[in-house]
This record gives structure tokens, C-alpha cells and sequence, in this order.
């Protein structure tokens, strides 16, 4: 991702790379290749102290997040874009925002963002303009499926273990619990039911973790469903291992309509039921009378530097702008908890094989346990937040270093 990054900065007339920093040779050598102006180090506290350096994206593996922003939020940095998710647990996420508060609060004109480009694709972005303008009426449902390839390969193979992402339902579809809030124009999730496994991918395979041989833990399937505090409902639909391709599909449907947009096709179709009779089925060729489609082209330029369809140049366009004429972060540091939250209670409700409700997610930011006890199949995580700058969480930081960066 740290690549696709950098490979979009430069299609952006205000904004330059002038520095990367990462801790795998041959990731600094891609680096250097792509952006061969740009200062290529080893150690982003040396970034981070940098004068020319007015912006920082971290996309470094998501369990090493925390470790970043623990210095990148104090530091002489104006602005911060993250990754998704925030943070691999609530507890780490919750110390983040505490870390903005106290040092990027609004008096500071700081800009703190959570990448979150699936609001930036292009049918999406058209459907969010549809039902933020009221074209479906009341909202009620959201549907959201992804049928894809497995999870690519990582540095250091860091992506194969829910200690280290979230767990599945946290690393990958963070996206899709942000969109479903926003859709839902920031309803907050009260209860999450879901049922998913490892099923086919990375059976057979090991990896060698500090001489130990391990297995991945990442289910590769799953449904989930949601219910929301304004009463709307959402649910998932997650498969990877069932397209030779990453396929997106978001479905909402309110009171007056149903809004369906699609992704690579770039599609956006808009269908109005019309008063039926209670007796006799809508006559043939009425659906088709009353459905809209649209297409959302997509620059050429923009579909060659990345995999989300423009999205992580539309999502740094936004950012910069922002940036340079004072304006907010879109994607708020709530927003980035609430997903991850999310995410933790769906991969707790596959563990556990139960409904779980939000408010004991949230509490796990008040406790003294692991806060990610939801992370299927994985084992406790080291330290919270409350043991900041003890022996484990100086243990917790050089486990962090060991796993390599996403470029």
C-alpha cells in the first residue's frame, strides 16, 4: 500500500514525496526507484524529525501503527494520514485519540486522517451522493459483498496472523464497517452476529516466526450481521477465495428505493418500486421502467496506479486539499475506532459463536485484559495502553520492528 501511495502523491499537482522511510532493503529500493528524488531511509524517526518532511502516511504493517503514531503525534509533524485499520485493538485506538486531543486538537490546525479509500471509489462516492441527497428515502439496509483472490503476500509474511493485522474482519473490512456508518450518515453499531472460518486458504502453509514454526489464523470467509442504534440493519458478505478478482458490491435500500453500485465495473444502478397492487405481481417491463444506471468512468492514468479504482488518489486529493486550505479530516478519529470496534466484535462473535454486544467491545478500552480477545484464533496481545513505556510495552514495540512494511 505504502507504494500505491506514493505512486498516487505524484499524479498530485500540490503535493510531492520527499522522503520514505522503511526498515526492508528491498522495499527502500522500490522506493527508491518510484520516487528517485525523494530521501530514502531506514528509520522514520529520522522522517519524522526532517524539516522538509509537512505530511506523514503511515502504512506500516498494522500492528506497528500505535508504535508510530506514539511519535509521529508529538512530533514536529503538521499533518498525519493513516492507514486502516487505526489500530490492530479499541485500547490502542482509544490512545491514539487521546494523543490527538492532547497535541492535534482543532486550536492546533493539525489535520489527524484515517485512510479509509473505499469512501473515494468512484461508484461509491456517486452512490454516497444519491442517498446522502435523499433519493431512497428512510434508510433501512446495507449490504455490502466482497467475493475476491486470497490476502497477497506481505514483508516478512506479517499478514498471515490475526495477532498481527486484527484478525480478517478488523484488517480487511474495517473499509466496509466505515461505509456502512457512513452511508448511515454515522449511526453507531449496536450488536454484531457472525459465522466465518479459515476454510481454504493458507491450509497447507507455515511460516518461521522467531524460530518458531507457525500457522496463519486468518479466516478467509465470512457473514456478519449488524444491527444499527438509528434501527437500520447491515450485513457482509465476505469470501476470499471466490473471483479471480476483487469484486465489490454495496446494496442500500430505504423506503423509496434501492441504490446498487459495483466495483471494478465502475456501475451505479437506481431502482424506485412503484404502489403494487396486493393481489397481482408488478406487470413485466416495470422494473426495467423504473431502474436508472449510470457508469462512473475512471481515468486511465489513475487505474494504473493502484487496485481501488482511483480511490487512493481521490482520498489523497481530498487530504491535501485539506491540508493546504484549512479545512477537516473527513475521516475522523472516531471513525477509525468505530471500525476497528466493529471488526473486533465480529471476529469475537466467530470466536465465541455468540451475538456480542458493542458496549463490551468498548469497554475492553477500560480494562485491564487483551483487547483483542476478538481476533479469531489468535492469542492475547502484549501490553494496553495503561502500561505505556513499561517493560512490556518496550517488548510489545521490539516485536512490532520485527515485521516489515506494506510497500
Amino acid at each position: 500500500m505504502g507504494l500505491e501511495h506514493m505512486q498516487n502523491i505524484k499524479l498530485l499537482e500540490n503535493a510531492r514525496v520527499v522522503m520514505v522511510a522503511d526498515t526492508d532493503e528491498n522495499s527502500r529500493q522500490l522506493a527508491a526507484k518510484e520516487c528517485p528524488e525523494a530521501r530514502v531511509v531506514e528509520d522514520y524517526e529520522v522522517l519524522l524529525a526532517d524539516e522538509s518532511v509537512d505530511v506523514i502516511v503511515v502504512c506500516t504493517p498494522n500492528c506497528h501503527h500505535i508504535h508510530v503514531l506514539r511519535k509521529a503525534i508529538p512530533s514536529r509533524v503538521r499533518h498525519i494520514l493513516v492507514e486502516k485499520p487505526l489500530c490492530t485493538t479499541v485500547e490502542h485506538c482509544q490512545e491514539v485519540a487521546e494523543l490527538v486531543a492532547e497535541h492535534m486538537g482543532p486550536e492546533t490546525g493539525r489535520i489527524f486522517w484515517v485512510g479509509m479509500e473505499y469512501r473515494y471509489m468512484p461508484p461509491i462516492a456517486r452512490l454516497l451522493e444519491h442517498v446522502d441527497n435523499g433519493e431512497v428515502g428512510k434508510l433501512h439496509m446495507v449490504h455490502i459483498r466482497e467475493h475476491r483472490f486470497p490476502f497477497l503476500l506481505k514483508v516478512g509474511n506479517w499478514n498471515r496472523f490475526a495477532e498481527n493485522t486484527g484478525g480478517t474482519l478488523v484488517e480487511k473490512c474495517c473499509h466496509f464497517w466505515d461505509l456502512m456508518r457512513r452511508i448511515l450518515q454515522g449511526a453507531k453499531a449496536v450488536r454484531v452476529y457472525a459465522t466465518g472460518g479459515m476454510d481454504v486458504n493458507h491450509i497447507g502453509e507455515t511460516y518461521e516466526v522467531d524460530g518458531v514454526k507457525k500457522r496463519p489464523d486468518i479466516i478467509d470467509n465470512a457473514f456478519v450481521s449488524i444491527d444499527f442504534d438509528n434501527g437500520a440493519r447491515g450485513c457482509l458478505d465476505l469470501c476470499m477465495f471466490a473471483e479471480d478478482r476483487q469484486h465489490e458490491e454495496v446494496h442500500v435500500v430505504g423506503s423509496t428505493g434501492k441504490i446498487h453500485a459495483e466495483a471494478p465495473a465502475c456501475v451505479v444502478t437506481m431502482h424506485k418500486p412503484q404502489p403494487a397492487s396486493s393481489r397481482v405481481p408488478p406487470p413485466k417491463g416495470r422494473y426495467e421502467q423504473h431502474t436508472t444506471n449510470e457508469s462512473t468512468a475512471v481515468p486511465q492514468a489513475l487505474l494504473e496506479a493502484g487496485h481501488h479504482e482511483g480511490a487512493t488518489f481521490y482520498e489523497l486529493e481530498a487530504f491535501v486539499n485539506a491540508v493546504q486550505n484549512g479545512g477537516d479530516a473527513v475521516v475522523t478519529i472516531e471513525d477509525g475506532i468505530e471500525a476497528v470496534a466493529m471488526g473486533v466484535a465480529a471476529e469475537l462473535s466467530i470466536k465465541e459463536k455468540r451475538v456480542v454486544e458493542m458496549q463490551e467491545v468498548m469497554a475492553l478500552i477500560d480494562s485491564t485484559g487483551p483487547a483483542s480477545a476478538g481476533a479469531a484464533g489468535s492469542g492475547p496481545v502484549a501490553a494496553s495502553a495503561s502500561s505505556s513505556g513499561s517493560t512490556a510495552a518496550a517488548e510489545e514495540e521490539h516485536a512490532a520492528k520485527r515485521h516489515k512494511s506494506k510497500l
